[in-house]
């Protein structure tokens, strides 16, 4: 028996697609400088760092899209 699944509110989807358009705009200018930097911190690798950050965002915004469609 297949569960009914909850009523997603398409304003606060679009709400959130819009802030991570925004997020993976920012993250992108982000590994810009961080590569522009070069090798500024021996403790963290920032551009691997960001470009994960970078796939999470897209990951989410994938999400958004498909309950969008549902």
């Amino acid at each position: 028996m297949e569960q009914a699944r909850p009523e997603v509110d398409q304003g606060e989807l679009e709400r959130l697609d819009s802030a991570l358009r925004v997020a993976e705009s920012a993250l992108e200018e982000a590994l810009e400088a961080a590569e522009n930097l070069g090798s500024f911190d021996r403790r963290f690798d920032v551009p691997r760092a960001l470009a994960g950050a970078q796939r999470l965002v897209g990951n989410a915004r994938e999400a958004a899209e498909a309950a969008r469609s549902r």
